[in-house]
C-alpha cells in the first residue's frame, strides 16, 4: 500500500521529543490495559490516559498545524457532530452521562478540525510500534492484546519500504509476538489477511510479468504445502470445534457471542439503555462495536455511527490512501468480534491512530481538492 513519506520526520529534535512522549504514553497504557501486577485495582478509570494522549496531540497541532473550515470538511464534521450529539442525547436520556467521556469526544472533535501534518502520523505510528514489546509483560493471553498488535502492525505498513525483504523482516517478528500474546482467531486471521494483501500489492502492482509469475507460483506452492501439512489443525482452530453431528453451531463459532448479540437486538431502543445495557455473565461486553453501540446508545446513534464509518471508508478509497483504507477495514473487521471503548475495547494506540487517520484523510482530500482547483485555474 502507498507509504507515508515525510522528509526528515525521523531525526529532528521535534521527532525525538514527540516520538518519545507518544511511546511512553502508549507503553504505560499497554501496561495498564494488560493489568500488569494488578495495576487496574489502583486506578479507577482509564479515561485520564486517553485525555492525556489527546492533549499531547492537540499541543502538537496547536504549534504546528492550522484549523480548516473548508466546505468539504464542514460537511464531514456536520455528520460527525450529529453522531456526537446523538451520543450525548442518549447518555442524558438513559441517565448515564459520563463527563470524562464527553471531554474525550470534544477533544477528538477538535482534532478533526485541524489539517494534520504527515509527520505527526509518523511520530504516532513509530511510538505505537515501539510500545508493542510491553505487551509481552502479560502472563496470559488476551484477545485485546492480539487486536492491538494487528492494528498497530497494519499502521506500521505505511512506513515500511515496498520490498519483499522489508516485509519479511517486519512480518516475522510481529507474527511471533502475536502468537505469544494471544490465541484470538480474529486477530490471527486478520493478521494473515493483511500480510497477504500487502505482499500481493508489492508483487502485483506495477511490476513485471516475471515477478507476477514468480509470486503466483510461490504463493500457490507455499499455501498448498501449508494446507497439506497443517490443514486439519487450521480447520480445527478456526472452525472445527463449532461443528458437530447436529451441524454448524453459530453460537459456538462466535464463542457464545451470537446469543448475546440476539439479546441486544431483541432489546434495542432508539437511544439505548446506558453502559449497563445487559446483565453480562460469561462475557463482560458485547464483543461487537455495532451491537455495543446499539445496546449502549441505541438505534439512532448506531445509524450515524455506520454513516461515519462509511464516509471514512469512501474517502480513503484512493490509490494514495489504500494503506489507511486497509487499517479502517481491519479495525471494522476486528470490531465485529471485540468490544468498544469509544469505538473498540483494544488498547489506546489503535484508537488514537484511528482518529488521527480520520483527520489525516480529510487533510489529504483537501490537498487533492486544492490541487484540482489550481489546475483548473479557479
Amino acid at each position: 500500500m502507498t507509504n507515508i513519506t515525510v522528509d526528515r520526520a525521523y531525526f529532528t529534535y521535534e521527532a525525538i521529543v514527540f516520538t518519545t512522549v507518544f511511546t511512553l504514553l502508549f507503553m504505560v497504557t499497554n501496561i495498564f490495559m494488560i493489568d500488569y501486577r494488578n495495576l487496574q485495582s489502583m486506578i479507577a478509570s482509564q479515561d485520564p490516559f486517553m485525555i492525556l494522549m489527546l492533549a499531547a496531540i492537540l499541543v502538537f497541532l496547536y504549534k504546528n498545524a492550522r484549523i480548516s473550515l473548508s466546505p468539504f470538511r464542514k460537511m464531514v464534521l456536520t455528520l460527525w457532530g450529529l453522531y456526537i450529539g446523538s451520543l450525548f442525547l442518549s447518555m442524558v436520556i438513559a441517565g448515564h452521562f459520563v463527563w470524562t467521556e464527553a471531554l474525550i469526544l470534544h477533544m477528538v472533535t477538535a482534532i478533526l478540525f485541524y489539517r494534520i501534518p504527515g509527520r505527526l502520523v509518523v511520530y504516532l505510528i513509530i511510538g505505537a510500534l515501539l510500545s508493542l514489546p510491553s505487551l509481552l509483560l502479560i502472563d496470559h493471553t488476551l484477545n485485546e492484546s492480539g487486536a492491538t498488535l494487528v492494528l498497530v502492525f497494519t499502521a506500521g505498513l505505511l512506513l515500511m519500504p515496498r520490498t519483499n525483504r522489508a516485509m519479511i523482516f517486519y512480518m516475522l517478528p510481529t507474527f511471533l509476538v502475536l502468537n505469544i500474546i494471544t490465541t484470538s482467531r480474529t486477530a490471527i486471521f486478520t493478521y494473515l489477511a493483511i500480510a497477504f494483501l500487502q505482499i500481493a500489492w508489492i508483487n502485483l502492482y506495477r511490476t513485471t510479468e516475471t515477478q507476477r509469475k514468480w509470486f503466483f507460483g510461490i504463493m500457490t506452492g507455499g499455501l498448498a504445502i501449508v494446507f497439506l501439512i497443517f490443514g486439519r489443525s487450521i480447520y480445527q482452530f478456526f472452525v472445527g470445534y463449532s461443528t458437530s453431528e447436529q451441524g454448524f453451531n453459530m453460537n459456538e463459532f462466535t464463542s457464545h457471542r451470537y446469543e448475546l448479540w440476539a439479546t441486544v437486538w431483541h432489546n434495542k431502543r432508539w437511544f439505548g439503555e446506558g453502559h449497563a445495557y445487559f446483565n453480562f455473565t460469561e462475557l463482560i461486553h458485547a464483543h461487537n462495536i455495532f451491537f455495543d453501540m446499539l445496546g449502549r446508545y441505541g438505534i439512532i446513534p448506531l445509524i450515524l455511527f455506520i454513516l461515519v464509518l462509511g464516509v471514512v471508508l469512501l474517502l480513503s478509497m484512493t490509490k494514495y490512501t489504500l494503506g489507511i483504507l486497509l487499517y479502517f477495514g481491519a479495525y471494522i473487521f476486528i470490531g465485529l468480534f471485540e468490544y468498544n471503548y469509544l469505538f473498540m475495547f483494544v488498547y489506546f494506540s489503535p484508537i488514537v491512530l484511528l482518529f488521527i487517520f480520520m483527520a489525516y484523510i480529510l487533510t489529504l482530500r483537501e490537498d487533492m481538492i486544492d490541487v484540482e482547483t489550481a489546475r483548473s485555474g479557479r
